[in-house]
């Protein structure tokens, strides 16, 4: 592989080339969410405390964009937001039995899509890809909690 590419031209194109193919299988399954909506309904089944901030702050995108994100995952009825009873000034979100459902499809088609982009990827360059991937998050100071709620 020539390494003349530039890194951002690289992670572009994947991002590209895999968001295509799950949009592309969503919208021929009938699943309406978009790329960042899946991955906010992801995190919010993978992760105990979601909230609006810790999923900006994870997404690394402005407050505001999360929030009307939110608010369309709320309006398609995928979402709950509710008061945390410690703490009056945040929101808790959470998945309804809709979004579950939604949810779980979507996984089931994000993970074929994968399986296909990676086909003739050996197991070890996958984790060498992984560790890439890893290395480059905790050189830009990028921690991500592993607190699995299921």
């Amino acid at each position: 592989m020539s390494l003349e590419k530039p890194l951002g031209y690289l992670l572009c194109q994947s991002r590209r080339v895999y968001k295509n193919k799950v949009m592309g299988r969503f919208r021929e399954n009938s699943i309406d969410l978009s790329l960042d909506e899946f991955i906010i309904l992801l995190r919010i089944q993978l992760y105990c405390d979601a909230t609006q901030q810790k999923l900006a702050d994870h997404l690394q995108k402005d407050k505001s964009i999360v929030l009307r994100q939110i608010n369309g995952l709320l309006d398609k009825k995928y979402l709950t937001r509710s008061v945390d009873p410690n703490d009056k000034r945040k929101k808790n979100l959470v998945l309804t039995p809709k979004g579950t459902q939604i949810l779980d499809r979507s996984r089931e088609i994000s993970k074929q899509v994968s399986e296909e982009l990676l086909k003739g990827v050996s197991r070890e360059d996958r984790q060498v890809f992984e560790r890439v991937v890893e290395t480059m998050r905790a050189n830009a100071g990028i921690d991500d909690e592993n607190c699995d709620c299921k």
